[in-house]
């Protein structure tokens, strides 16, 4: 991925930052509201690295000279996420049995969807840079 493309990964990193700094600010009244800090700022995690290398992969994918490249970045991107996706909330639900925090696995759906729009934001850039070029 060239220097110019890594500049896709500066709306991640700074909304991983921010969201992980008010679920620490905002603590006391996210946890009598009922949410799981540490929850929250595990998936956050998980959800930033996911799309960090889908990211890395699909925009070296879309860099590719073969078209059928950038469909397998993209599948493969999303299968990955899927099941990493999966593999931890099935982690989480074996962990706290019955204890399982419906409002922070909500939210954690919204930061996926979140994340998701930045990185395909993030794509859209890179195709248009390399279009013009």
């Amino acid at each position: 991925m060239s220097n110019n493309n890594r500049k896709a990964f500066v709306p991640l990193i700074l909304v991983f930052i921010l969201l992980n700094g008010l679920v620490t600010i905002f603590r006391a009244p996210l946890e009598s509201k009922g949410f799981d800090r540490d929850f929250l700022i595990v998936a956050n995690l998980i959800l930033f690295l996911l799309s960090l290398a889908s990211l890395y992969l699909q925009g070296r994918a879309i860099e590719s000279k073969n078209p059928n490249a950038f469909v397998r970045g993209v599948y493969m991107a999303m299968l990955v996420k899927l099941f990493v996706c999966m593999i931890a909330i099935l982690i989480y639900s074996f962990i706290q049995k019955s204890k399982i925090n419906k409002p922070a696995i909500f939210v954690s759906m919204g930061i996926y969807i979140l994340y998701t729009s930045l990185e395909v934001s993030g794509l859209m850039k890179i195709a248009r840079k390399k279009k013009n070029v």
